[in-house]
């Protein structure tokens, strides 16, 4: 009882610590701002990739998970799925031709199909409950994103969890329109801005142009087409998938559209 009374007389003095400190309130920083100035100072930013892994990866993906990987290239983002289960890779090019095998190691639950078509066929029907994709399907038409998501539903099971990264020319026209304030560059202190501004002007421009949509649908090696965030939610729901959100908003340029199929 007296080391309750303790406790008690301790945790009292400990909120009457606080009184007279931080006049105003405490303020770290505005959550809102992607690039707002914090206490953690040069270890208040990550990689939008990082940021991609743990809110899209890292909360859906265990030993029990069956995932599906569409255009893994070298396998960089494969390498985050491997805790699963299986791992069913699906690429246009082989996996000697991505040097796929040397990036990922021995990982004899991941197996690597070359597709020469939408259809799937390969994958175990009703028998995945992850799906990932992300720097692929931006270089697929919209009509063959379509295709891969129609014959990717007789292969999920109810309630999987896809996440898919798309091209949308309207959010990358907004994000080079603002990237003085998007940049990174902007949450450095003012003497390194002036350095990254001359590096950045050394880089190439590709990733930060505008584009508009083009209504020639012609494969071309590389191309990014525009697929839109909008639309594909709507061709997702047509396919009777649900959106659980139209785009995490990992990161400035592209949108990840979170699904299920319930």
């Amino acid at each position: 009882m007296q080391g309750s009374s303790q406790q008690q007389s301790r945790l009292s003095r400990e909120l009457a610590s606080f009184q007279g400190i931080w006049k105003g309130g405490y303020y770290e920083g505005d959550p809102l701002d992607p690039l707002s100035h914090s206490g953690y100072l040069e270890l208040g930013y990550m990689s939008v990739l990082h940021v991609t892994y743990l809110t899209c990866i890292k909360p859906y993906v265990d030993e029990n998970t069956v995932a599906c990987e569409i255009g893994p290239g070298r396998g960089s983002w494969t390498r985050c799925l491997l805790p699963a289960k299986e791992v069913w890779c699906l690429d246009a090019l082989s996996a000697e031709h991505n040097r796929f095998w040397e990036y990922i190691g021995p990982a004899p639950h991941v197996r690597y199909f070359q597709v020469d078509d939408f259809s799937c066929s390969m994958l175990p029907s009703n028998g995945i409950d992850y799906l990932f994709s992300f720097g692929c399907l931006c270089h697929v038409s919209f009509a063959g994103i379509g295709e891969y998501m129609k014959n990717l539903f007789p292969k999920l099971r109810s309630k999987a969890q896809c996440f898919i990264m798309v091209a949308d020319y309207d959010k990358l026209n907004r994000a080079v329109q603002n990237t003085e304030r998007l940049s990174v560059f902007r949450g450095l202190p003012l003497p390194l801005q002036r350095v990254a501004k001359y590096y950045r002007r050394l880089q190439p421009k590709a990733a930060l142009t505008s584009k508009s949509p083009d209504p020639n649908d012609d494969p071309a090696p590389g191309r990014w087409y525009h697929a839109g965030v909008a639309r594909t939610c709507e061709m997702l729901e047509r396919l009777s998938y649900r959106i659980i959100e139209p785009d995490m908003g990992v990161n400035h340029r592209d949108p990840v559209i979170h699904f299920t199929k319930d």
